[in-house]
């Protein structure tokens, strides 16, 4: 009787498996984009202002300026919205020539996706509020980013689900669409944002014409935290030698943002919402060339055979299938811990779950880990 139970209980828990798999929110660390202006981050012992960020900064978050120098926060004053960071190190960015990205990678296919987790996200001049409930004015600067894309021979999923509202849980939620995007065959995936810091700070005139900066941000949170920075580090240098003053600089923020789904993820910010949409989406179009080199390096200016390959190694391989298996796993275990929590076998089940938690996860995230280190050389 007690075997008839337990195999019911197990059948159930399998649907409910099936059923609500991609509906539970995984940890992807909370929002951190600050709802009440923006911080001013100076250097350590001086009043000289290093940037200006609407993200809700925290100690330990990093910083790469325009200029190549790396700064890491050592104190945040939350309710004067200032914040302290110390120079740590000049950084050498990857040499750039037309063909780097045909070094040392395999297996991309040449398809884009792209989201924006923030829906709302506007531009007061050309949209007349700073968040819309539906689709923002973000939405336009996608489509501009796609559009150029495509342009360029390169697939791209555009993807317009909403994420609404812009709260803690909006990359939970923007979380499925990246998973989807993944599935469905995106080689990389872009997440479009707009920043909330003062427009001064990202005015720019590239190549003639009224544009923005774009911030690039990476999720120190990440399991893919290493490849994440170096593709960012690789799109600024990029983009310093075609477009000079089109990446103004790169944050590292206290999550993940998604990125540990897959290495080939970066979260990228088209100015800021007091500047007009024309300027975002100027940049958009000019970043296209950054994005299509980056991961393709010539080889996107081919519309067919080789053209639609770019390279991945080993290690990149194996964290992308890895990112998103551990999203499933843990959407398994919740579902199932729920289930039978609500079936009465409290008890017991959060001793297994406790050590279950001490010694799979430690396990596999140690083992992956060690994978990864082996093809670092």
């Amino acid at each position: 009787m007690r075997e008839f139970k337990t195999k019911t209980i197990m059948n159930k828990v399998f649907i409910m498996l099936l059923f609500f798999i991609c509906l539970i929110p995984y940890n992807v660390f909370a929002d951190n984009m600050d709802k009440k202006g923006y911080y001013t981050v100076y250097q350590e012992g001086t009043n000289r202002i290093i940037f200006r960020i609407s993200w809700d900064l925290n100690k330990g978050d990093n910083y790469l300026s325009s200029d190549n120098k790396y700064y890491e926060i050592t104190r945040v004053d939350k309710s004067a919205k200032k914040a302290y960071a110390k120079f740590v190190k000049n950084v050498t960015l990857p040499e750039i020539d037309e063909r780097i990205s045909q070094v040392n990678f395999v297996n991309i296919p040449k398809v884009i996706g792209i989201y924006s987790t923030h829906s709302d996200e506007s531009y007061i001049p050309s949209d007349g509020t700073s968040s819309i409930n539906g689709h923002g004015g973000i939405y336009d600067v996608d489509r501009a980013l796609a559009s150029s894309l495509k342009k360029k021979g390169i697939k791209v999923l555009y993807d317009r689900t909403l994420h609404l509202p812009h709260d803690a849980y909006a990359y939970s939620r923007s979380r499925r669409t990246a998973l989807r995007l993944l599935k469905n065959g995106a080689g990389a995936i872009l997440d479009i944002h707009r920043d909330a810091a003062p427009k001064e700070d990202y005015i720019r005139t590239i190549k003639g014409k009224p544009a923005t900066g774009v911030r690039l941000v990476v999720g120190k949170a990440s399991t893919n935290r290493s490849a994440n920075e170096q593709l960012a580090y690789k799109m600024k240098a990029i983009a310093d030698k075609m477009s000079p003053g089109l990446v103004k600089d790169v944050f590292f923020g206290s999550g993940d943002y998604n990125q540990g789904l897959t290495p080939h993820s970066i979260l990228l910010e088209f100015g800021t919402d007091t500047h007009t949409k024309e300027r975002a989406i100027k940049s958009a179009d000019m970043y296209a060339d950054i994005i299509a080199t980056a991961f393709f390096g010539d080889a996107y200016k081919k519309p067919t055979g080789v053209g639609n390959i770019t390279r991945t190694t080993p290690s990149e391989r194996r964290a992308t299938g890895s990112g998103i298996l551990m999203a499933f796993v843990i959407a398994a275990v919740a579902v199932v811990g729920f289930a039978l929590i609500s079936m009465g076998y409290g008890k017991e089940l959060s001793s297994k779950l406790s050590k279950f938690v001490k010694e799979e996860f430690s396990n596999y995230i140690g083992k992956t880990r060690k994978g990864n280190n082996k093809d670092k050389r």
